[in-house]
């Protein structure tokens, strides 16, 4: 029998800790279109690497880095979790300390997580203006480090 899998659009919560927002209490981020790429994660070295050898043979060099970039597709909303009110406002602090964004989706009745430290801001543009629509935002944060939640044996 096949395997289905369902998952109610928009049904995700990105949520951001950081000492130098909201004096360190978790924000529910908000401004995501329903339609359309909300997030991607993006590694920032890859994984693996092949170097050809004059002899026709290989010398493949793994490593673990973890690092990368998150980037949200975003509409301003002037609410606590406006995302580009945030990141404008991080930028402007100099950031030293960097944060936590969690990101949780419900897939067949179960939430799965990802969690990312060492957040900052790595671009934000501070205006976008567009005519009878809302104006999108490409906010990108740059991560340290990626956890998945602890998935159970099947």
């Amino acid at each position: 029998m096949a395997e289905h899998t369902i998952v109610a659009a928009g049904q995700f919560t990105v949520t951001l800790t950081h000492p130098l927002w909201n004096d360190g209490t978790p924000t529910t981020i908000d401004g995501f279109r329903l339609e359309g790429q909300m997030v991607q994660a993006q590694q920032a070295m890859d994984s693996s690497k092949i170097i050809a050898l004059a002899n026709g043979n290989t010398l493949t060099i793994t490593n673990n880095n973890g690092a990368g970039t998150l980037t949200f597709n975003v509409v301003k909303t002037g609410n606590k979790g406006d995302l580009v009110k945030i990141a404008n406002s991080l930028k402007k602090a100099g950031d030293s300390v960097g944060g936590t964004i969690r990101i949780t989706q419900e897939i067949n009745g179960a939430t799965e997580g990802n969690t990312f430290t060492a957040c900052t801001v790595k671009s934000c543009p501070p205006l976008n203006i567009q005519g009878n629509d809302a104006a999108d935002y490409q906010v990108v944060f740059n991560y340290g480090e990626e956890n998945p939640d602890a998935e159970d044996d099947e």
